[in-house]
Order: C-alpha cells, then sequence, then structure tokens
C-alpha cells in the first residue's frame, strides 16, 4: 500500500468519526464534531505538505538541477530563497507529471494530495461546523 493511500485511508477515517460524532451525541457535545475533524487533518497537511515539499525540492534539485532552477521561486524575504520550487497547486506542472524518476514522482503527487487535503478539510470543517447548527 502506498504512502497517498495509507493518507487517503487515515483522512476518510477520520471524517467518519467526525460525521458519526455528529448522529451519536447530543447537542452541546456534538458541536466539538468540527474540532474532533479540524485538529488532526487541517494543521497535519499545512505542515505535511510545507515538509513534502521542501523534500521534493531539496531531491530535485539534486537529480534535476535545470529542472529545478526552471520552478524555483523566491519567496521573499524568507529563509527558503531560491531552495523551493513551485509546484503547480491549482494547476497541473507538465515538467513534474511527466517525470522519470519514480521516488521523486511519488514525492510530487504526496505534495499534490496534502495540499489538497488541506484545502478539502478546511471545507470540511466549514461544513461540519453548519451542521452542527441543524442538526
Amino acid at each position: 500500500m502506498s504512502k497517498s493511500s495509507k493518507t487517503l485511508i487515515c483522512f476518510y477515517s477520520i471524517l467518519v468519526v467526525s460525521i458519526i460524532w455528529l448522529f451519536v451525541f447530543s447537542k452541546p457535545i456534538k458541536n466539538f464534531a468540527p474540532i474532533v475533524f479540524g485538529i488532526p487533518t487541517f494543521p497535519i497537511f499545512i505542515f505535511n505538505f510545507r515538509n513534502k515539499l521542501e523534500d521534493f525540492s531539496r531531491v530535485l534539485k539534486k537529480k534535476y538541477p535545470d529542472l529545478f532552477q526552471k520552478h524555483v521561486v523566491n519567496y521573499g524575504i524568507s529563509a527558503d530563497i531560491g531552495e523551493i520550487v513551485d509546484i503547480g497547486v491549482l494547476s497541473k506542472n507538465e515538467d513534474f507529471e511527466n517525470l522519470k524518476n519514480k521516488e521523486l514522482y511519488e514525492m510530487y503527487i504526496l505534495c499534490k494530495q496534502s495540499i489538497k487535503l488541506a484545502f478539502l478539510s478546511f471545507c470540511i470543517i466549514l461544513l461540519l461546523g453548519m451542521a452542527t447548527i441543524y442538526l
């Protein structure tokens, strides 16, 4: 089982527990469902994305320096100037989609998955918050 499928199983397990939480407990305890879902998902996936992106950038810099130079981004006055690549969070990056190195491609997929799950978890936290009001 790959790391990406383990991450998805973890995400959906926490989501199912939170939804069950909404229907099993009474009103005062029910209000904690967004917190039960939000604490182990959103911040974890944001930090995971950052770590995976740093790892991906470091390995890309070693193995494909020309590709790294093509996609490197200067994020202003941070400590990581010239050390992080833009993987195309909202769009597909054809250079990274066609990587031949399996390890590097898996790192790229994990980066994309982490940021998508972070965004999805943020939206689900909002939906769970609204559900606690109306259920």
